[in-house]
C-alpha cells in the first residue's frame, strides 16, 4: 500500500536541498487591541501591542521547507530599504541562507501589512512594485542561481507576478536547470503558460486551471481532456492541481489520470496551503519519489495546515502521525 510506503521512506525527505527562486516578500503582522472608534471617520482605533514578521512569498515556501527539515535556498530581489534588511534578519532567524538574495535600489522590497484586532482581520496594506526587474538585475540574479543550481537536489519557481520572473527569463531558468539534470517544479500564475514550457510539474489549484484552459470544465473527462492537452503541450512530466475540498488530481505525460481524496478532517483556514503542498511535493521529487506517492504526502500535509488558524506549516513528525492515524488496524474491516 501506498501508505506503507510514505510510513518507510518519509525520512528520506529530510535534509533534500530545494532551491527555491520567485517573488520575495516581507509579511508583516500588527497584532492589535481596539478599544474606541476614531473622532475623525467611522473606523476602530488599533492600538499596536506587538508585530510579527514573516517572510511572505517565495520566502514563506522557503520557511515550509525548512519546517519540514529540508535546506532550502532562497533566491530573489528586495529592495535597498528598511524592509529589505528586516527580511534579511528574518531569513536568518529561519536559518534560511541569504546567498542568493539581490538588495538593490531599483525597487522597494513587497511589504504586506496586516491589521489584525481581536483576531479580526481589519486591513491590509500592500506596498509593491509589479514592474519587470531590470536586464540588469535579472542577469545578477541569473549568475546567482546557475552557480547554486548544482549544489542542490531540486529546482522550485515561486511566481507571484509580482515582476521577479518575467516570461523569458523563467524559461531561461528551467533551461539552465534541465541542463544540469535539475527537476523543476513550479507554482504558477498569469494567464499564459507557455513561459513555463519545459518544466517537470505544475502545481496550479482548480480556478487558475481553469482560467488557463479558459473552459467550464463541468466533467472528469474534461479536466482530464484539457490537462493532457495542457501537459503535452508545455512537455510537462505532470500536472498536478489542487482541488480544495476534492483533494487533487495527477494528470501525466503518459495520460493517466489519477485522483487523490482531501485528509483534511476539519478546514479552518487555507492560508498558505498551497505553499505546504509545493513544499512537500519538492521534498519528495527531490528524494527521488514518483509523482503520486509524493503527490499522496503533500495532500496528507495540506490536510494539516488547513486544520490550523493563520499562516501554518507542518513538519514531517505531524506527516507521519497522521498517516499513522490513517493506516487501518491490523483484523479491522
Amino acid at each position: 500500500m501506498i501508505k506503507d510506503y510514505l510510513l518507510k521512506h518519509i525520512d528520506e525527505c529530510n535534509q533534500k536541498r530545494i532551491l527555491v527562486i520567485g517573488d520575495v516578500m516581507l509579511d508583516e503582522f500588527h497584532w492589535c487591541s481596539v478599544s474606541r472608534i476614531s473622532p475623525e471617520a467611522p473606523v476602530p482605533i488599533c492600538r499596536v501591542d506587538k508585530t510579527t514578521l514573516v517572510p511572505g512569498g517565495a520566502g514563506n515556501v522557503a520557511r515550509n521547507i525548512q519546517s519540514l527539515n529540508g535546506r532550502p535556498t532562497l533566491a530573489g530581489v528586495i529592495g535597498l530599504d528598511s524592509s529589505g534588511d528586516k527580511f534579511i534578519n528574518v531569513l536568518k532567524e529561519f536559518n534560511i541562507p541569504t546567498s542568493c538574495i539581490l538588495q538593490n535600489k531599483e525597487r522597494p522590497t513587497i511589504l504586506k501589512s496586516r491589521i489584525i484586532a481581536h483576531q479580526q482581520h481589519v486591513a491590509r496594506v500592500d506596498r509593491e512594485d509589479p514592474a519587470p526587474i531590470s536586464r540588469k538585475v535579472q542577469n545578477q540574479l541569473l549568475n546567482r542561481f546557475e552557480s547554486s543550481i548544482g549544489d542542490h537536489d531540486l529546482i522550485l519557481i515561486s511566481d507571484y507576478l509580482k515582476g521577479t520572473l518575467p516570461d523569458n527569463f523563467i524559461l531561461k531558468l528551467i533551461k539552465l536547470a534541465k541542463i544540469q539534470g535539475k527537476k523543476v517544479v513550479i507554482d504558477p500564475k498569469g494567464d499564459t503558460y507557455q513561459k513555463y514550457v519545459g518544466a517537470n510539474v505544475l502545481t496550479p489549484n482548480f480556478s487558475e486551471f481553469k482560467a488557463i484552459v479558459k473552459k467550464s470544465l463541468d466533467t472528469e473527462r474534461d479536466i482530464h481532456a484539457h490537462g493532457l492537452k495542457l501537459v503535452r503541450r508545455l512537455k510537462l512530466d505532470a500536472l498536478l492541481i489542487t482541488r480544495s475540498e476534492k483533494g487533487m488530481t495527477i494528470i501525466k505525460q503518459s495520460g493517466d489520470k489519477i485522483d487523490i481524496p482531501t485528509k483534511a478532517k476539519e478546514v479552518f483556514d487555507i492560508t498558505g496551503a498551497g505553499d505546504t503542498v509545493i513544499a512537500v511535493l519538492s521534498l519528495a521529487l527531490g528524494a527521488g519519489w514518483d509523482i503520486e506517492k509524493a503527490a499522496v504526502l503533500s495532500n496528507y500535509a495540506a490536510g494539516i495546515v488547513v486544520g490550523k488558524i493563520g499562516t501554518s506549516s507542518t513538519t514531517l513528525d505531524e506527516i507521519r502521525t497522521i498517516i499513522r492515524k490513517d493506516v487501518p488496524k491490523k483484523g479491522s474491516s
